[in-house]
């Protein structure tokens, strides 16, 4: 474990300090107190008037031999992601874990308490609703490994299964409204979540490359194999939420899948 500078820290703040500055904090592992050599610095500024483009709301630097990985936010940005349950999963226990090195009215103590304080069954409606969107709208991505697969075409199924494979792990978790502490433990996280004995997780660990394959047949032709039983896996534990209009696409999806002998 690694910790920063104190001259490190001050000059970080000089940096970042201006007119338009309402605090500067550190996330991620060194918030953590679980820096370490290869650990890059996480940094949001708040500001009272965000930039306009995305370059300059997100960029990468080094200083004094750190990676720094600075966010440049707006505190009402922030409020909004602890609403939302696709961000809130990693925006509450980012907030919590806060440093404050800069706090010029107080507003940064004050989100963080709000991020302490949040609670996750106002969400469940809305995680619900995102999860039923998403096991839909995934259905595009089983047409393409369908197809791919039948065409034995490469890239076509693995671009779709690598997107497939995460969007059921990202629904997964913000159904279940399982806070993520840091990026790292995403997969771990999902295979806990679904059991790490269930078939769900047999599938995601196939689809991701986490077990062995078929020596028989080419690793692409596996991983989509896998990744469709996933996505089939993924409607037995959200059939009981699925919205009506949702529901009606992933059936018939099904339906194809079953036809394709999948």
């Amino acid at each position: 474990m690694k910790s920063l500078p104190v001259s490190f820290l001050k000059k970080l703040i000089a940096w970042l300090d201006s007119e338009n500055t309402l605090g500067i904090a550190i996330a991620g592992s060194f918030a953590r107190n679980e820096g370490g050599p290869y650990s890059d610095v996480d940094v949001t500024q708040y500001v009272r008037q965000k930039p306009a483009s995305e370059a300059e709301r997100y960029r990468l630097c080094f200083m004094d031999g750190y990676l720094v990985s600075l966010k440049v936010a707006a505190l009402e940005d922030e409020y909004a992601s602890l609403q939302a349950p696709e961000r809130a999963i990693c925006a509450v226990p980012g907030l919590r874990q806060l440093r404050i090195l800069l706090d010029k009215d107080g507003a940064i103590a004050i989100l963080k308490e709000n991020a302490e304080k949040a609670t996750w069954k106002p969400l469940q409606p809305a995680a619900n609703a995102f999860a039923s969107r998403e096991l839909s709208g995934y259905a595009e991505e089983v047409y393409k490994i369908l197809d791919g697969l039948k065409r034995r075409d490469e890239s076509k199924t693995l671009y779709a299964t690598w997107g497939l494979t995460r969007g059921m792990a990202t629904a997964l978790l913000v159904q279940r409204g399982v806070l993520i502490p840091t990026e790292n433990a995403y997969l771990d996280l999902a295979q806990d979540t679904a059991g790490r004995t269930s078939n769900w997780t047999r599938q995601f660990r196939l689809a991701i490359g986490l077990e062995p394959l078929p020596p028989e047949e080419p690793a692409f032709i596996a991983y989509g194999v896998a990744a469709l039983k996933l996505y089939r896996e993924s409607h037995v534990l959200f059939r009981q939420i699925l919205l009506p209009e949702d529901a009606d696409v992933v059936d018939r999806t099904l339906e194809v899948m079953a036809k394709a002998g999948y």
